[in-house]
């Protein structure tokens, strides 16, 4: 086992996702991870081709990814640098095969395929692909780090393709466990594939680095009665931990033999046929090839390459966040094909907030509490006000009103209009960043 730092958004259990990514690391010497260490420390914008250890200038890089049918790129998804890595990987290949990239995204699930098409045909604003494709309820995290790569697709026309399964078949899946599932919902599920022992491991290993995941102690004595007590509280914990990662695997099994599915029957397709795609997911869905990759391969025979935006580093505050130590097993693997050495940037630490708790009341979004010494209390925003808009916005839910402050910067203003005793009142907040620690990834309080 090799003990490593991987970096993680989002390790949410149970039911629920890896969310998170990782970079593959430098070493200082050579590994089964790195054969050719860097003769001097990488620097950001270096992009290392991890077969042969050679760092090519990006132009250089770029005539062998163009030549794959299937670019995977990972990501951390709270780093600004990384997804300004994936938009420049997407421009230069429209830019050498125009027309003819696509581009395949973990962020969007199956239903929220519509609205995607219509944002590509420029027949939605930002904020109405926000509402329309429920971003902050499907993904959370903040759109300016997708927001570049979203604009080049609508502004070429590129086809974006919603990889991930709908919550109904992922609950579905989850509750069906691990036996046959039933004709109504193997129908909806895609050939699935759970002999992989390279990637049970690796996942086993970044589930046990999580609290969820971590098996107590051994009761120190097993004879007296209080002991006794521990080894069946212990032996409790570590089958509840068992069944946990059991749900987490087979979630994460169904996220990417979706993802696989959705990728190989679009390039199949009329519309994808002759056409690369860009894959955009987190790193440990892309990284050894354990996951999407192998999984579209099984399906398709078609060359693919694996680009892994890398931190240099993570800023000291947010190792706690961020990182998490793992155990990780030796695999026989590369973890890619490319590392692409990039800075650390978290645009939602910029996340504005107008200060208000909200309720829904009769179909109507009430003010249930206004902050201290928030933008809403400057101005005069009260407890019961009923929002009708954000800068013209409609707001009919709660989070019309996220959506409708996510573009904006520190000091800018908003037009708040809200009724209050049967009559309209306009505010011109002027918005800021909560005051202490920035806001979290995916954080949603308005």
């Amino acid at each position: 086992m090799r003990k490593q730092s991987s970096t993680l958004l989002g390790l949410a259990l149970g039911a629920a996702l890896l969310g998170g990514c990782a970079g593959a690391g430098i070493t200082g010497a050579g590994s089964d991870q790195n054969p050719y260490p860097p003769a001097q420390p990488p620097k950001a914008g270096d992009i290392i081709h991890l077969p042969t250890g050679i760092t090519f200038p990006f132009e250089e890089a770029m005539e062998m990814i163009s030549a794959a049918r299937v670019v995977y790129i990972g990501e951390m998804h709270s780093n600004f640098q990384a997804h300004e890595a994936q938009r420049r990987i997407i421009e230069e290949l429209e830019r050498r095969f125009p027309g003819q990239v696509a581009v395949g995204m973990e962020m969007f699930r199956e239903p929220q395929q519509p609205a995607l098409e219509r944002w590509t045909r420029g027949e939605l604003t930002e904020l109405q692909f926000l509402k329309e494709s429920k971003w902050y309820d499907n993904w959370g995290s903040d759109f300016g780090h997708y927001r570049g790569i979203l604009n080049l697709a609508r502004d070429r026309r590129l086809d974006v393709i919603a990889l991930n399964p709908s919550k109904e078949v992922q609950k579905q899946f989850a509750q069906a466990g691990s036996g046959p599932l039933p004709p109504e919902i193997a129908g909806k599920i895609p050939d699935t594939d759970f002999t992989d022992p390279y990637q049970r491991a690796l996942l086993q290993a970044i589930f046990a680095g999580h609290d969820a995941g971590r098996t107590p102690a051994p009761a120190p004595d097993a004879e007296s009665f209080d002991g006794l007590q521990e080894m069946a509280a212990a032996k409790k914990k570590a089958d509840a931990a068992a069944a946990m990662f059991e749900r987490f695997y087979r979630t994460q099994v169904l996220w990417e033999e979706t993802m696989a599915s959705r990728i190989v029957d679009y390039l199949k397709s009329p519309a994808g046929a002759g056409k690369k795609m860009v894959v955009i997911a987190g790193g440990f869905h892309v990284r050894h090839g354990l996951g999407v990759p192998r999984k579209a391969l099984r399906r398709a025979a078609w060359p693919y390459v694996i680009v892994l935006p890398t931190e240099i580093e993570i800023p000291e505050e947010l190792r706690e966040e961020l990182v998490m130590d793992v155990d990780t097993p030796e695999l026989p693997l590369l973890p890619g094909d490319f590392l692409w050495m990039v800075d650390y940037e978290d645009v939602s630490k910029q996340k504005v907030r107008l200060g208000v708790m909200l309720r829904t009341d009769e179909g109507s979004v009430v003010v249930e509490k206004v902050l201290p010494e928030s933008p809403a209390e400057e101005v005069g925003i009260q407890a019961g006000d009923v929002f009708v808009s954000i800068d013209d916005f409609p707001i009919q839910e709660n989070g019309d009103v996220v959506i409708a402050i996510s573009g904006k910067k520190p000091d800018e203003t908003a037009k708040v209009v809200v009724r209050r005793e049967g009559g309209e009142l306009t505010f011109n907040p002027v918005l800021t960043v909560p005051p202490g620690v920035p806001p979290k990834h995916g954080e949603k309080k308005p």
